[in-house]
């Protein structure tokens, strides 16, 4: 068992205390124990014994990866439904099961829909799973596997070689993997300390959390290093080669690394009784769980391998999955539509991933205080805090605790914040369909629904500071002072929130609506943003504030990363500074990573090459026009060929204006040449990516395989050849997707910062790349 192993280890480490180790080696094998006895009780026929069902819902819990391991352990340790010997025994089992890397599973299927699908009976999701787990967990260290893995799919969604949602479901996967290695790893550090302090394992996990120390709690949104970056930009390109395999379904043999996990740990009847006893329990609803399966209700729901009476057991799951407890228990009863029903599984990815932002949440349990109202009034000056009727008694203090955390983490980073007179209201109260809590100007009302509004009040109250400067500034209530700026003013207001709708919101690869542009929306998802970095900024991070975990994964809303020019950063903090100033440190720290000489980041130098078009039709595809070099090539092909240079450009020009801004920093010549080469990756990639669309559609499949075979150089049989009249058509789609990546990279790209270059002048620091658009 490795976790024995790791005793071992730590015994050499410590020099074999005599007394500690041996007590740890045998807490941990009395857990696994216990963990053993519990599930075997759980699988039985029998009725299970009700304190080993509670504590297997708990090992399920860490099997699925609902949240760090060392939070499930505090809480363990003090559910009111378990006696003391059975918490001690639950705690030392989740420990040894998080050393044995048993947390934070995943089913393959939710990765068959990475790529392109399954061709010759091939499912390819356990090739990706294999991928991802190899890369991260024999990285240099997780975070930077974790890094490389997200630059490989990153390039092969620009290759366009994985689905729409590929890049996202691929980043969730692999921030779940990193977790799983970071907990072993922290398991190790926590034992080891406490052998060296002669401490109760346990006793020292409750001062870790509270201090913050547990790696796999950190915030995702911290930056790399130099060189993680430099390691994942080299290591990158040769894994999204595999990715490139995998997605045009030749893939290749397992790596290794990966194995099928096991199925729940919960019986029909174990899940049932774990059902009644979360009832008893009447834990709050916690958004990441109660959205996990509201947004994933489409594959739920609308498989057509489903009968009806399966389609209304999803549609009650749908209802009754809002909390840990029901969500393993209504998973573990719901019958998967067929083998390869990606729903379920989808559900538990996308709950343990948004639990993550919960990572640092104090421990609490029903029947534990909250902050009296009054004294959350006088606190914040809210004018009042209400309950609706059908707000559960038993929720109250929870919701009121988390009122209080998200309040003080948001005046933490925004000082200057003043909601007096501001209205609370807890209850699910009629508002627009989607909307997860609402913002009212009218009555200067914040409505939060239990069950959807954690994760969101920092763009909501970000709506009450903007309605707060239109009193201020334009006298008027009941409006935003943003939309009211673009609308009607011409003033700084108006010229920096115009600045950040530019950045924010790509209308070319942007699906979001009208609503999303909005100048107030806007204005709330910037500051939700620096309300997220600032506090990871500090080692912190709040679910109940912000769904945001990083510049993939950006949570419920519309959010974006901040754009790679810094216009978007500079733009906020001048607002700020105006309106609500900010700690000197918070304010440099957030313009040092998202202002104008903002450090720019591996995935900040492919995902503009991300954002441009490269869809066509046979129309577009065979519109010839002139363009240059004097080489006749479909008009649109052309103008997108233009679109990927444009961005090339931009790329590199983003790499100088960085250096230009920084002359006095240290000259890393491999990190330079790193990013150029990265850039050009990424040029590549999507050049195929065009490549590949403009033969579908201008000669078929067998134009695509034609054109497939000279970009990848394989050795497939020829197949049906296109049409003889579209050769030569085909021929110049191969010669500029060939070309594309041709960039001037030697000296003249390169940066003496003894003495600054002639185009360092040129280049306009503080304004926007030009458009990529078609």
């Amino acid at each position: 068992m490795r976790a024995l192993t790791l005793i071992v280890a730590i015994a050499a480490c410590t020099g074999g205390d005599p007394r500690f180790v041996p007590d740890t080696r045998r807490e941990l094998a009395a857990g696994e124990s216990a963990a053993a006895l519990w599930i075997a009780q759980a699988r039985s026929r029998a009725t299970p014994n009700p304190a080993a069902v509670i504590a297997v819902g708990y090992l399920e819990r860490l099997r699925i990866g609902l949240g760090s391991p060392f939070r499930l352990i505090e809480n363990a340790m003090v559910d009111p439904r378990l006696d003391d010997s059975v918490r001690v025994r639950l705690a030392w089992a989740l420990l040894a099961r998080t050393a044995d890397r048993a947390a934070y599973a995943i089913d393959p299927v939710v990765l068959d829909r990475v790529g392109a699908g399954s061709r010759g009976g091939v499912r390819t999701g356990r090739y990706h799973l294999d991928l991802i787990e190899g890369a991260v967990r024999h990285a240099a260290d997780p975070l930077t596997g974790e890094l490389a893995v997200r630059l490989a799919y990153a390039l092969a969604a620009t290759e366009g070689v994985i689905s729409a949602g590929g890049l996202d479901i691929a980043a969730r996967v692999t921030a779940l993997v990193r977790d799983r290695e970071l907990a072993q790893r922290d398991v190790t550090r926590l034992l080891r300390e406490a052998a060296t302090l002669h401490e109760d394992p346990l006793q020292l996990l409750r001062g870790w959390r509270a201090e913050r120390r547990f790696a796999v709690e950190a915030p995702a949104m911290t930056p790399a290093t130099e060189a993680a970056e430099l390691r994942a930009m080299e290591t990158a390109p040769r894994l999204a080669r595999v990715i490139r395999d995998l997605g045009r379904g030749t893939p290749r043999a397992p790596l290794g690394f990966g194995e099928r996990r096991p199925p729940s740990l919960l019986t029909g009847s174990a899940a049932e009784r774990l059902r009644a006893s979360a009832d008893t329990l009447d834990a709050p609803p916690q958004t990441p769980i109660a959205l996990a399966s509201r947004l994933r209700r489409t594959e739920l729901i609308e498989s057509p391998w489903l009968d009806a009476a399966g389609r209304a057991a999803r549609e009650r799951f749908v209802a009754a999955a809002y909390s840990e407890e029901r969500l393993i228990a209504e998973l573990a009863m719901l019958t998967p539509g067929a083998e390869r029903d990606p729903g379920p599984a989808l559900v538990a990815l996308d709950a343990a991933g948004g639990m993550r932002t919960w990572a640092q949440e104090p421990v609490w349990q029903p029947g534990m205080p909250g902050p009296a109202t009054r004294e959350l009034q006088e606190r914040y000056g809210l004018a009042s805090i209400t309950f609706d009727e059908d707000v559960h008694a038993a929720w109250r203090p929870y919701l009121r605790r988390v009122l209080d955390t998200a309040l003080a983490d948001m005046v933490r980073v925004l000082p200057a914040l003043d909601l007096r007179g501001l209205h609370i209201v807890f209850g699910d109260r009629p508002r627009p369909e989607a909307t997860l809590a609402m913002h009212d100007p009218r009555r200067r009302t914040l409505t939060l629904p239990p069950a959807t509004a954690a994760g969101t009040l920092a763009h909501e109250i970000a709506h009450d500071l903007d309605w707060q400067i239109a009193l201020r500034r334009y006298r008027v209530r009941g409006d935003y002072a943003s939309d009211r700026a673009v609308r009607e003013g011409q003033d700084r207001l108006a010229q920096r929130v115009q600045v950040l709708a530019g950045a924010a919101v790509n209308p070319a690869s942007d699906g979001t609506g009208d609503h999303a542009r909005r100048p107030a929306e806007v204005f709330a998802r910037n500051i939700d943003w620096f309300v997220a970095a600032s506090l990871a900024a500090q080692g912190r991070t709040n679910g109940y504030l912000s769904s945001i975990q990083d510049e993939i994964l950006t949570g419920y809303g519309t959010a974006r990363a901040p754009d790679m020019t810094g216009a978007a950063g500079h733009a906020l903090i001048s607002i700020l500074d105006e309106v609500a100033p900010v700690y000197p440190s918070t304010r440099d720290g957030f313009m040092r990573r998202y202002g104008l000489g903002r450090t720019l980041t591996p995935y900040d130098l492919v995902r503009r090459m991300l954002d441009v078009p490269i869809a066509l039709d046979a129309r577009t595809a065979t519109d010839t026009a002139e363009v240059r070099l004097g080489i006749r090539l479909p008009g649109a092909v052309a103008t997108r060929f233009a679109a990927i240079g444009r961005a090339r450009t931009a790329g590199l020009a983003a790499i100088d204006q960085w250096l230009c801004r920084s002359l006095g920093a240290p000259f890393q010549p491999a990190a330079e040449s790193a990013r150029r080469a990265f850039v050009i990756e990424a040029t590549r990639a999507r050049a195929r990516a065009l490549g590949l669309n403009a033969a579908r559609a201008a000669a078929g499949s067998d134009g695509e395989r034609w054109v497939a075979r000279r970009l990848y150089r394989e050795q497939s049989p020829a197949g049906t050849e296109p049409d003889s009249a579209l050769t030569e058509t085909l021929q110049l789609i191969v010669q500029h997707t060939l070309r594309a990546g041709d960039a001037p990279l030697g000296p003249g790209w390169r940066i003496d910062l003894l003495v600054a270059p002639d185009h360092c002048g040129l280049i306009p620091l503080a304004s926007p790349f030009l458009s990529v658009g078609p």
